[in-house]
Order: structure tokens, then C-alpha cells, then sequence
């Protein structure tokens, strides 16, 4: 048992510095130091298996943030984890060098880093406190875990339950300055994605103080059911000063003015019950095509709501319902993109084709935000990012008791989950020959068996499916089935890389606008576009995404970027050829700018001119709203 060094927490002059978080973690730890496990609990591969199905939802929530949250942080030889509520590793990724050190310390799938578990430390210490924390080197409460450095946000259900925790670990001696603020943003975005999974049936409710951000992750949403708040995230929880317990269940006319009824796709200015001047669009519901599973036991002992968890993780709200949230095709592929969407609605199955990060899910997201089964589920399941343990109950769902640690009220699997809407598999050459052969024959009989049951239920879907392996070559090899192939393509999509794009100047500058350059009046130089358009961006969206995320968190309000504020490796000479401001760039935000202008001046009018007034009701600050008068006049 390691020895606990009281003098840290006693006031003693040498002690380690810890902010009043950590004191407190300390002294909790203190308290039952003797119970502390010095040897880790680690799951067995089946506890770990049923836990993984447990959180199925949450994990499918989260895969996309935590792959460029890991490019992100590869530069400090970081890692990221994403537990359960109980503080237990469910996925790792990053650095492969620090993954190995990070096993000397049991920071590996499978182990409880609860507080009560592992001591101090920011998976466990944000599980109790329920906010982000930062641990430190020597803030952590056992002497082995102090070659760390540990930063965790809770991922919250839509009502206010903590999911899990997102952290990024790095080595002490490289101390990232931005990774709580990473952590947070990203734990936010997967928040925001498990509301988006639990909207089906409801009303959706997106608002900001800028009608610039009602896009961001900074948005604030509400669930609503009939008028009555059923849902909300901790944006909309900040903006209209409540607590989830405050406002669940309580009519939304009771924290905003009735005018929020009037909102649709074009957003419209409201007040809320603070006084606060905000902008919003509301998304009405789509009926369900089939009901929700219903809560595992395991949720109803523990008096945790489940509702985040096992709705079908089929997207309405906002991804589903405004294409405009999507980024626009490329010019070239436009055309290709309306005659494919044509054979999209005539019943033929799309297949995706293009490298890592070049955009396969927003083409098939901007697909079904089109097509028309629009306002019916969209489900999407990555072939890859399961063990192969596992698809197969993923995909076909399970009876009762089909296997060992099975939800005792059994699966309706994704392709149940998907019925009268449009089902979405990514890394579809990632499938097991055995799956193959089980989804070729419900494409031919358009029916599924779950496993553990004789009876066929009938399910009907239109189908995407993507990847960035070279299936012809997979069918040489024997790897892939020639007639499942010939049953997937029947409308080929080849998608280019980012730096192929015609429109790439001014697709940067949209790109930069729509992740939040415009709330903070963040501008790029030309210089600095003509640099980004010169790179040749090997991991394209995702890592042209995680680039302007991190450029926007990292720069002062009000910045014009220049090119030595880039990363170094996007310093490179300007691409020749190269334009400024291009028609794309000036024109793609006008709708929102418009708006934003009209919120402006009716918050002016209404504070009778008073600029202190207007910029408090605003939430901005008063120099930002001299910036934007002044613009505006």
C-alpha cells in the first residue's frame, strides 16, 4: 500500500501546490487512503464486452471527436480516454509510445479509475466534482500515477446524468496548456451528439445569443415534448441560469417568451426569462418508426435515467433537418451529388469511396437531409470500430438471454433501428466474411433474424455504405463477397481529397466561419488562407477541422490570423496562383450575417439605444459590439 504524504494537504510550505479541487480530492482520499486499491481492478474480457454493448450509444457518440481529438493531441505524445460513470476505461488512442507507458500505470481499457479506486485524478475527481478538472504530476493522490498529467470533462446525458468522462493523458514533463479546454469542448460536442441520438419524437430547440453560432458546438439546446422541456445541454443550462433539476419537465414558456413557437428553419429573435436576447431555430419532430428499447436493469438499480443511452441512435434535430449545418460538396461534385441523390430515392444503394477523413459521412448525412425519408432515422454504425464480437448483435439485434451479459429486454439492433429511414455503414471493408454473407441476405429478403430468435421481422431501409479500402482489390483477395459488393454499388461515389477542391480559399474561410471564427470575430489574413489552401491536408476534413477548432480556441477575440500563427507545419510558402477572398468566402455566411444584424439592432432598440445595455443582454462584450456597429454602419 502506498503511503500517503499528509504534509501535502496540511498546509505544510513545501507542499505541492493544488487548486481548492484537488485539496478537496486530497482529503477525501485521506479519509479512506487505506482502502485505496494499489493494484488496479481490471474487467474481465466479458464484464468488459457486456459493459461495451452497455454503452454502445456513448461510444458511437464519441468515436469521430475522440479520432481528431488524438491528432490533435499526437504532438505532445498524448492519449485520449473515454470511460463509463463509474470511471471505467472503455477506449484509448493516441500516442502508441505513451499507450505502452500509460500501461504501467493500468491507464488501459478495462480498469476503474474512480476516485475511490485509483486516489486523486481526473477521470475519478471529475466523476465526483462534475466538472472539468486538471491533475498534474504530483496533484495526484498515488506516488505511481504522478508521471502523469490528466485532464477530464464529463459527457452528460440530456438530462444532466454524467454519461462518462473524456480525458487526455500526457507525460508530466509535457504539460499541454489547452488540453482541459480541448477536453471540454470535445466532451461538450459528444453531449451535444447524444442529444441529437435521444431527439427522436421530439421537438428540438437550437439557440445562441449570434445567430452565427446556432451551428457551433456552442449552441444551446433544448428537448421538448408538447412545450415541456424533456432534454437540455449544459450550454442551455448556462444560458438560462437553471440546473437540469430546475428545468426538466417544466414548460419553456415559463423560461423564454412565447415567441420561440414562431421559430422554424429561419431563426428568429427571443427573449428569455433572464431578459437575456437570444436567437433561435426549432426543429419540429418526425414521428418514431419503432419504439425505443426499453432500460437495462442495471439502469434501473442504480436510479440512473437511460433514456441518453438506449434511444435508437438514429439522428433527428439538427443534423438531420438543416442541410445548411453541413458543409457544402465540392463545386466539381455537385452535379454528381443531385444525380446521385436522384438514384438515392429510387431505392439503389449508394456506395462511398474516398481516403481517411475526405468527408464519406457528411456526404452521406447531406444525402439523407435531402432524400425523401428526410424526417426518418439515420443510423450509423463504423464496421471498424467494433470488435468483430460484436457487430453482429450491433447490426441484427438479440432476443432476451441470447448470450452472456445480454440486456435482459434484448436489441432491435441498427437495422431495425433504421426501418422507413436510411442506414449508414462506414468502414464497410472492414465486415467480417460470416456478416457479409448475413447482410447480403437481408438485402435479397429485405428481413432480419436477431440472434437468438427464429422469428423474421421485416425491415425496410434505403442504404449507404462507405470506405477507404480498394474493394476491388479485397475481391481479388477473396476478402469481400463479389455479390454483396455488386448489391452495394449500385451508385458509385468517389470523393476526392480536401486538396483537390476547386473551391478550397474560400471553402477554408466558410469552414473557419462555420467552427466558430465568426462568434469571436476571428479573421484570416490572406497570407494566412493562401498557406492553408497551399498544404496538402494527407488527413483532409478531419484534420483540416481539428486545425481551425484549435485556432480558434487558441486566438484572442477580434484577431486577424496571420500566417505566423499557424502551426509550423502549415507555415509553408504560398501556393502560387493562390486568390484572397474569393465570391465563396463573402457570400456563404450572408443569411446568418443578415440576421445577426437585424438581432443586433432590435436588442439596440429595445435598450433604447444604451450600448452597455444591449452588449450585457448580447452576452458580448462592449468593444466587441462597437466592432459589429460599426460594421453595420
Amino acid at each position: 500500500m502506498e503511503s500517503v504524504q499528509s504534509q501535502r494537504i496540511s498546509g505544510d510550505p513545501n507542499a505541492i501546490h493544488a487548486p481548492y479541487l484537488i485539496q478537496r480530492s486530497w482529503e477525501r482520499c485521506a479519509r479512506q487512503s487505506g482502502d485505496l486499491h494499489t493494484d488496479p481492478i481490471m474487467l474481465s474480457g466479458g464484464d468488459l464486452k457486456e459493459r461495451l454493448v452497455r454503452h454502445t450509444a456513448l461510444l458511437q457518440a464519441a468515436r469521430p471527436e475522440i479520432e481528431i481529438l488524438a491528432g490533435m493531441v499526437a504532438s505532445t505524445d498524448g492519449i485520449v480516454l473515454l470511460t463509463d460513470d463509474n470511471g471505467v476505461i472503455l477506449q484509448s488512442l493516441g500516442d502508441t509510445g505513451f499507450l505502452q507507458r500509460a500501461e504501467q500505470v493500468a491507464l488501459r481499457p478495462g480498469v476503474s479509475w474512480a476516485e475511490d479506486h485509483r486516489g486523486t485524478n481526473a477521470i475519478g475527481t471529475a466523476l465526483i466534482e462534475g466538472t472539468s478538472v486538471r491533475v498534474h504530476g504530483g496533484e495526484h493522490f498515488l506516488q505511481r500515477n504522478r508521471i502523469l498529467s490528466c485532464h477530464g470533462a464529463p459527457v452528460r446525458s440530456p438530462q444532466g446524468d454524467i454519461l462518462g468522462v473524456l480525458d487526455i493523458s500526457c507525460d508530466a514533463g509535457k504539460l499541454h496548456a489547452y488540453a482541459l479546454k480541448l477536453a471540454a469542448m470535445f466532451a461538450r460536442q459528444i453531449t451535444n451528439r447524444m442529444l441529437d441520438q435521444a431527439g427522436r419524437g421530439y421537438d428540438t430547440l437550437v439557440f445562441h445569443r449570434q445567430a452565427s453560432s446556432l451551428d457551433s458546438i456552442e449552441r444551446a439546446q433544448l428537448l421538448l415534448n408538447d412545450g415541456h422541456i424533456v432534454g437540455a445541454n449544459d450550454a442551455a443550462i448556462a444560458m438560462l441560469g437553471a440546473t437540469w433539476q430546475h428545468l426538466l419537465n417544466q414548460p419553456l414558456d415559463a423560461w423564454m417568451h412565447a415567441d420561440w413557437r414562431q421559430a422554424g428553419n429561419l431563426p428568429v429573435s427571443i427573449d428569455t426569462s433572464t431578459g437575456a436576447a437570444v436567437v433561435a431555430r426549432l426543429h419540429r419532430k418526425s414521428a418514431p418508426s419503432i419504439a425505443a428499447p426499453a432500460r437495462p436493469d442495471a439502469s434501473e438499480a442504480s436510479g440512473k435515467r437511460a433514456d441518453a443511452l438506449h434511444t435508437p441512435p438514429a439522428t433527428h434535430g439538427p443534423d438531420a433537418q438543416a442541410p445548411a449545418m453541413l458543409p457544402e460538396p465540392a463545386p466539381e461534385l455537385r452535379g454528381e451529388f443531385e444525380r446521385t441523390l436522384k438514384a438515392f430515392d429510387g431505392g439503389l444503394a449508394v456506395l462511398i469511396q474516398g481516403p481517411t477523413g475526405s468527408g464519406k459521412e457528411v456526404y452521406a448525412r447531406r444525402l439523407h437531409a435531402r432524400c425523401a425519408r428526410s424526417g426518418k432515422p439515420f443510423v450509423a454504425i463504423n464496421c471498424g470500430a467494433l470488435p468483430e464480437s460484436l457487430i453482429e448483435a450491433e447490426l441484427f439485434g438479440y432476443a432476451p438471454g441470447a448470450y452472456t451479459g445480454a440486456n435482459r429486454h434484448g436489441s432491435l439492433g441498427r437495422l431495425r433501428e433504421a426501418h422507413g429511414g436510411v442506414l449508414f455503414l462506414d468502414e464497410i471493408g472492414d465486415m467480417p466474411l460470416p456478416l457479409q454473407t448475413r447482410l447480403l441476405r437481408v438485402l435479397q429478403e429485405r428481413e432480419i433474424r436477431p440472434l437468438g430468435s427464429d422469428k423474421a421481422v421485416a425491415v425496410d431501409f434505403l442504404l449507404i455504405s462507405a470506405t477507404n479500402q480498394d474493394l476491388d482489390s479485397l475481391l481479388r483477395q477473396g476478402q469481400f463477397r463479389s455479390d454483396l459488393f455488386y448489391r452495394l454499388q449500385d451508385q458509385r461515389v468517389q470523393l476526392q481529397p480536401l486538396a483537390m477542391r476547386q473551391d478550397l480559399p474560400g471553402f477554408l474561410c466558410t469552414e473557419f466561419n462555420r467552427l466558430g471564427a465568426l462568434e469571436k470575430s476571428l479573421t484570416l489574413s490572406d497570407d494566412a488562407c493562401r498557406s492553408l489552401a497551399a498544404y496538402a491536408w494527407p488527413g483532409n476534413y478531419r484534420e483540416l477541422q481539428s486545425v481551425l477548432r484549435a485556432l480558434v480556441i487558441h486566438s484572442a477575440a477580434g484577431s486577424l490570423l496571420q500566417v505566423s500563427d499557424l502551426p509550423e507545419h502549415l507555415q509553408a510558402p504560398h501556393a502560387s496562383g493562390a486568390t484572397g477572398e474569393t465570391p465563396a468566402m463573402r457570400g456563404s455566411h450572408t443569411s446568418l450575417r443578415d440576421i445577426d444584424e437585424q438581432h443586433i439592432r432590435r436588442t439596440l432598440h429595445r435598450s433604447n439605444g444604451n450600448i452597455s445595455e444591449t452588449a450585457r443582454l448580447l452576452g458580448i462584450h462592449r468593444s466587441t459590439l462597437h466592432r459589429r456597429l460599426k460594421r453595420l454602419s
